[in-house]
């Protein structure tokens, strides 16, 4: 039939339909297959995204805790903490281990002990927590339960060597142990050559020790391992103007200026050099900026305060002074200005009362520092710290004074003179804060339990002799959480 094909065509017709057919669906299977490895592709790529996220989520504000706590950005680090508390996949038990290091850091060894607890019973190495409780007792300077400890830590650091170097280093400068901090300070920097840390510590130590020069040389060292280490930068300053060369100061604290946490205090001090030049007006230009912002500024006020007397401006200096000294009598150089100050508006009764008071001040803070000199590390060093504290606390610094008082009761927790001494501390500190009354209450306990002690051992028995004297208890010191 005309209409029909022939035989070979139809089925060539046939052939070409099937492998079209075929080829269709090939191209179909391969289009599902090539959507189905894409979405797989982009699956794994989200998942890639979702896990790296989590990862970057999850230790990152880790990270961030622990190199603020190594620098020393405490409040930084506690925001990075609580940070870090708010994310659900970061473990718990490492937050409260690296907030109980926190508050060691801060001296709270109570609330420390109640965060290593709670990061013990979360399932934190145990081994960890009983190395910062080591730690503790370092930076509290109980060397008693430190120092055995310190060639184990040092010969298994787990990463902290700079924590195990640091707590033992201010252990034991708390004892005036020079030279063992200085040790423990050259193992450092042996072990450890592109850190600038301990370098910065041996010239703050040298520093106090009235070694200039060698201090230059330590915080040059630091300053040339980390060019931006500012607080080096800082103390490098005020290592310079101690030797004269002011202009060199001004160079290193435009250096430290560029940390947020020095740059007010780098303005102050940039100030004292204009000074120091004969720049009275730049100084006293860049004092009152810094007052604006900050205006209970106590370097800034003295600072503005002298300019304005050795420029006879006496009415103008006068609020600045007279606040300072209203707030912290035992202030002398404010309260010097201030009597010049009064002197020159012929308010002379005045004046001279401030002269008299600075002197005194004076006086008893050099007795005290000769004392410090001079005071050993035993415990009949004890009734001399005892006495350097209270030349502190009358006539210099309450921080000061807290140091020596401590120091007193980590040689001999049981010796009646020292908890008398923090008996009256605290009770002096209880008006302005309650909370306080914990401690008073704890050394009335101790009050009194040292005087039935000392009253039972006082008459030995017959043909013995007593081996307990008010320098030298038997008893066991108090766990490091309580020291005060």
């Amino acid at each position: 039939m005309g209409s029909e094909l022939p035989l070979d065509e139809t089925k060539s017709t046939v052939s070409e339909d099937a492998v079209s057919g075929s080829s269709d669906q090939d191209h179909k299977q391969q289009t599902s297959l090539n959507r189905t490895t894409g979405l797989m592709i982009v699956a794994g790529i989200l998942a890639s995204i979702f896990v790296g996220g989590m990862y970057f989520a999850t230790t990152y504000p880790i990270n961030q805790a622990k190199h603020n706590l190594l620098n020393h950005r405490l409040d930084s680090a506690g925001e990075w903490l609580d940070t870090a508390g708010k994310i659900p996949f970061i473990k718990k038990s490492e937050i409260h281990f690296l907030m109980a290091r926190l508050e060691r850091r801060r001296g709270d060894y109570r609330a420390m002990s109640e965060l290593l607890e709670l990061a013990s019973s979360e399932g934190y190495d145990g081994e960890m927590i009983s190395r910062e409780r080591i730690l503790a007792a370092a930076q509290s300077a109980d060397l008693d339960k430190a120092q055995p400890a310190l060639s184990m830590l040092l010969a298994d650091p787990r990463g902290d060597e700079r924590e195990i170097c640091e707590a033992y280093i201010i252990g034991f400068l708390q004892f005036q142990m020079h030279e063992a901090a200085l040790q423990l300070i050259r193992a450092w920097q042996i072990d450890f050559p592109k850190d600038p840390r301990p370098h910065f510590l041996q010239g703050v130590i040298e520093n106090s020790l009235h070694n200039t020069k060698e201090a230059e040389k330590c915080f040059h060292a630091a300053l040339k391992i980390d060019p931006k280490y500012y607080a080096a930068a800082m103390d490098m300053a005020e290592v310079q103007l101690e030797l004269k060369n002011t202009k060199s100061a001004l160079q290193y604290l435009k250096l430290a200026e560029d940390d947020p946490l020095l740059k007010t205090d780098s303005y102050v001090a940039q100030a004292h050099c204009f000074r120091m030049l004969g720049q009275d007006q730049k100084a006293e230009k860049i004092l009152r900026i810094v007052l604006t912002e900050s205006p209970e500024h106590y370097a800034a006020s003295t600072e503005l305060g002298r300019i304005l007397v050795e420029n006879r401006r006496y009415a103008d200096a006068l609020p600045y002074l007279q606040a300072l000294v209203d707030k912290d009598p035992l202030l002398t150089d404010p309260r010097q200005f201030l009597a010049q100050a009064l002197r020159g508006m012929d308010r002379l009764e005045e004046a001279q009362a401030h002269f008299d008071a600075v002197e005194e001040i004076k006086e008893n803070l050099a007795n005290a520092n000769q004392l410090v000199d001079t005071v050993g590390n035993g415990i009949d060093s004890i009734d001399t710290r005892l006495e350097i504290a209270d030349l502190f606390w009358n006539y210099g610094s309450e921080q000061e004074a807290m140091v020596w008082m401590r120091s007193a009761y980590q040689l001999s927790p049981r010796y009646l003179p020292t908890l008398k001494f923090m008996l009256k501390y605290y009770r002096s500190k209880l008006k302005d804060d309650p909370n306080l009354q914990e401690q008073v209450d704890r050394f009335e306990q101790e009050i009194a339990f040292s005087q039935a002690q000392t009253n039972r051992t006082s008459v030995p028995p017959q043909g013995e002799e007593s081996q307990s004297t008010p320098g030298t208890p038997v008893l066991p010191k108090l766990p490091i959480e309580e020291t005060p």
